[in-house]
């Protein structure tokens, strides 16, 4: 009963805060205290006539989606060699994938700004994109690996001794047993893309994603518009990761089905 209590009570800790911020979002007045003086959408409607804002979102969307991409195919060959790869080389793969996530984003960061400076790299969407790959690429191989540990290489050698070519064998065997795994990363990746202020701060230069319009905007004031925004990008982060859940989740579940049959 005791240890019960304890975790309600922590996710309740957690959850509040993020709770606190919705409700605010459809305060009638600008002051964000108490008492409400009633729910209104007014701040969800200034969020559709805002320009600035429609553009942060958009740049943001861009750049989640360039990250997803580059680091599916990343994603996919690091999982590759890391099937191919004897105790050694996984052991090597794994210590270079916490590393990146154990570092403060601060001093990643400082890094990438430090190695575009030195390369006479312009700041723009590119380095943006190629930070993010950064953050997400770790992410990602920690997450395949988990599926990874369950393949079994004998059936990419039963393929091979059917006469399947190296590609064929991963075009029928490989891809369709681990691509679950690669959609659902890269899902979680767009998420980390989308909501990354630390070190897009450093790498971005001119170009304004939607977190950091959100800085810029508490920089001045703090109003139930911000609210409202943090409210949208939460949900929209919300329904990515329980989209990649759900694919994970069914993915295994036809798996499962598919040993039990007959």
């Amino acid at each position: 009963m005791l240890l019960k209590l304890i975790v309600w009570t922590t996710l309740g800790f957690l959850l509040a805060p993020l709770l606190i911020i919705v409700l605010f979002s459809f305060h009638a007045s600008p002051s964000l205290s108490f008492p409400f003086t009633g729910f209104s959408l007014r701040w969800y409607e200034e969020l559709l006539g805002n320009p600035q804002l429609s553009a942060a979102v958009l740049k943001s969307l861009v750049i989640a989606l360039m990250t997803a991409t580059i680091t599916l195919v990343l994603g996919a060959t690091a999982s590759l060699a890391w099937l191919r790869f004897g105790r050694m080389g996984r052991g090597l793969i794994e210590v270079l994938t916490v590393t990146p996530i154990a570092l403060p984003g601060l001093f990643v960061g400082v890094s990438l700004l430090v190695l575009f400076a030195q390369a006479g790299v312009q700041l723009s969407t590119v380095t943006i994109v190629i930070s993010h790959v950064v953050v997400a690429i770790p992410i990602m191989i920690v997450a395949m690996r988990a599926r990874l540990t369950l393949f079994d290489p004998s059936l990419e050698e039963a393929a091979r001794d059917l006469g399947a070519g190296q590609r064929k064998t991963f075009a029928r065997v490989t891809l369709p047993l681990i691509a679950p795994t690669l959609i659902s990363s890269s899902i979680l990746a767009f998420a980390v893309s989308f909501d990354e202020f630390v070190v897009t701060s450093f790498v971005a230069g001119t170009e304004t994603t939607l977190p950091m319009y959100i800085w810029s905007m508490m920089r001045r004031t703090v109003t139930p518009l911000i609210n409202a925004i943090s409210t949208l990008a939460l949900a929209f982060s919300a329904a990515i990761l329980i989209g990649a859940w759900v694919i994970g989740r069914l993915r295994r579940n036809s798996s499962i089905a598919s040993r039990e049959a007959p």
